[in-house]
């Protein structure tokens, strides 16, 4: 399936399609950007907090980005790579705990919207059996009045064909399409995530961290798995015991002991 006009963005009709207390105030869709972080972050740097709810799609990206700075690729019109630009407290802000809460409204979006049941892989990615359909990246900028700047960017594959993915990644890559029986609507998933996220705020998800953290468990596999993280210039492997919003995920050492890592700065390799 290609992505023909059928299946472009329109920023109007997802508009009108929300009733948002926050997120989707401003829906924007351009046909190409750097990256849609970026962009967000350089609106608020020059609007302030008035564009607190914004939210900008790219039809492509030509430098999107994962996290620690990997390379998010997707063919024009292929995929939703898009960016939701909120304005929060400093002082209460936990960029980990966002990056979780938008990794359990992406799988719910995705079940809701398609026949595909995704499950969560910490720290930040979206997958079905073994392959990556979807990633986040948070990142933050400081505002002033004690504030902060918060752009929480999702790229999910949608229309992609195994020919698209690079052939690095092309075995761990997966998109709706190459799993969902009926057809893929892009915009319908659009709409779908971002009322879930704006209903996950306005039940304050983030401030019951316990509640979150179940949440996430429900949709994972990882609690128990074996993994091997990288932090910064070292690696470390053991067996996952729980995950929390704001310390991070607990390891059982191969080699004894336990230890905490934060999301924000820990690769996951294996």
């Amino acid at each position: 399936m290609s992505a023909d006009e059928s299946h472009q963005l329109n920023a109007e009709a997802l508009r009108a399609a929300l009733s948002p207390q926050r997120v989707g105030r401003t829906v924007q869709v351009y046909g190409e950007l750097d990256s849609t972080n970026t962009f967000v972050l350089n609106v608020v740097a020059t609007r302030g907090a008035a564009v607190d709810g914004l939210v900008v799609f790219a039809e492509r990206q030509t430098a999107g980005r994962g996290r620690l700075g990997r390379q998010w690729e997707c063919p024009m019109g292929a995929g939703l790579t898009f960016s939701i630009l909120l304005v929060e407290d400093a002082a209460t802000l936990s960029a980990s705990a966002w990056m979780m809460l938008a990794g359990v409204v992406t799988v719910r979006a995705v079940s809701a919207a398609t026949d595909v049941e995704p499950a969560l892989r910490w720290p930040n990615d979206v997958y079905v059996d073994g392959r990556k359909l979807a990633g986040i990246l948070v990142e933050g900028r400081t505002l002033a009045n004690g504030k902060v700047a918060l752009a929480i960017g999702i790229g999910i594959n949608c229309l992609q064909q195994p020919g698209h993915f690079s052939p690095d990644v092309r075995d761990r890559a997966v998109s709706l399409d190459m799993l969902s029986a009926t057809a893929v609507d892009r915009q319908r998933l659009a709409v779908q995530l971002l009322r879930e996220l704006d209903a996950a705020i306005a039940r304050h998800d983030l401030q019951d961290e316990q509640a979150l953290a179940e949440s996430w468990r429900s949709h994972s596999v990882d609690v128990g798995a074996h993994v091997t993280l990288q932090y910064q210039s070292d690696s470390f492997s053991g067996r996952i015991l729980d995950v929390h919003p704001r310390e991070g995920l607990l390891l059982q050492l191969d080699d004894g002991g336990r230890r905490l890592f934060d999301p924000i700065y820990t690769s996951r390799i294996a």
